[in-house]
């Protein structure tokens, strides 16, 4: 049996990213159909935030082209970006090939025709979990209370036969690394570990939600899909595309297929005796740019000069765009020791003139004495 596992498109077509977000769709389904697997699950972040009617539109052709054009099911998982009835609506999408599944809770299935058990956990919100809960617990306690009720979902997903299982999960998982090469933390959200999801007795797992495609440490086949293209410059680096799950009858196997993902590169870099430095690169190629710039405030003008030269030469090399990130540095001049130490005006005025190489105008004392004169009185 062979599984096409796509996790976190993000269907968003407002904002910078839709004609990247639309080619990589068509990318996918075109492959999807040359592929022909005997099932497609999405697991999680369909969309990125609630859709609009556009988006809705979009959705249902490209899903009832695949499913026609592949001839199987697909099965589409509760992501934490997703509205789970705007999943309704595209499992209620008309195809002449296989149906359309919305999956809001955990869930298990034995697929008669493979002998193969396929389990899926969409994302663990609390409120899911409310009854293993009260309103006398803190909100630590009431994390507590849910992952441990979560575990038992897990141990409800052991397969009472001996069969090949498949399980499914969008979730954080502890040891996995975020698109920022930083380490996932426990934090508001349910993270469960490794050891938790071993507690279904899984033969192989499958995870969305984290955007960098990784495998983990785990004792079976343990890998984050990753997403189908890049949305932020945290994940400049690493593959975009999709997994195909196969079990041949004797073991899993799994085939990584990279989508046409455009790159994005970020260079920084930092104002130094005049010059920006640090923004040596290689090939931009189709690439999206972005140049941080960080100068002292009164060096704006000259950096943003240096700025728009290099942006012109990168786009020259063949770059998709480049946008320019200012980050001014306010510059705090501490005093001259002189100046500080004086301690009339005049002492002031003539130690500041002597720092700036500069001379005191002859009538300047009198005038200050007269000032000071009529403050006083």
């Amino acid at each position: 049996m062979k599984i096409a596992c796509i996790s976190d498109l993000h269907l968003k077509f407002s904002g910078p990213r839709l004609k990247e977000c639309e080619s990589a769709m068509i990318w996918l389904r075109d492959d999807l159909i040359t592929q022909h697997p005997d099932l497609i699950i999405i697991v999680g972040d369909f969309y990125h935030q609630r859709a609009t009617p556009q988006e809705e539109r979009f959705a249902q052709e490209w899903i009832r082209k695949i499913v026609s054009g592949c001839g199987c099911d697909m099965w589409i998982l509760r992501g934490n970006h997703d509205d789970g009835n705007q999943l309704d609506v595209l499992a209620a999408t008309a195809t002449s090939g296989g149906s359309i599944h919305s999956l809001h809770r955990p869930d298990s299935w034995i697929l008669p025709k493979f002998d193969i058990q396929i389990s899926v956990l969409p994302w663990p919100d609390l409120g899911y979990f409310a009854a293993a809960v009260s309103a006398d617990m803190s909100i630590a306690e009431r994390r507590e209370a849910a992952q441990a009720a979560l575990i038992d979902v897990l141990r409800g997903f052991r397969p009472k036969i001996k069969i090949p299982h498949l399980l499914m999960a969008h979730a954080n998982i502890l040891g996995a690394s975020c698109d920022s090469g930083q380490p996932v933390a426990s934090g508001n959200e349910i993270a469960l570990t490794v050891a938790d999801l071993m507690e279904a007795e899984p033969g192989i797992v499958v995870l969305g939600h984290i955007h960098a495609a990784q495998s983990l440490v785990a004792p079976v086949s343990m890998f984050y899909c990753g997403s189908l293209f890049r949305t932020t410059f945290g994940e400049s680096a690493g593959r975009k595309g999709y997994s195909i799950v196969e079990w041949t009858g004797t073991e899993w196997r799994v085939e990584e297929r990279s989508g046409p993902a455009r790159p994005m590169v970020l260079l920084e870099g930092r104002w130094i005796d005049g010059q920006l430095v640090g923004l040596e690169h290689g090939r931009l190629d189709e690439a999206e740019v972005r140049l941080r710039i960080e100068f002292p405030s009164e060096e704006r003008e000259a950096a943003r000069i240096q700025a728009e030269e290099l942006k012109k030469a990168i786009e020259a090399e063949g770059a998709h765009s480049v946008t320019i990130d200012e980050r001014p540095v306010i510059v705090t001049r501490s005093r001259c020791v002189e100046i500080a130490a004086a301690r009339t005006t005049i002492d002031k005025l003539k130690a500041w003139a002597q720092s700036a190489g500069s001379e005191v105008p002859e009538d300047a004392e009198a005038k200050l004495q007269i000032l000071e004169a009529g403050v006083s009185s």
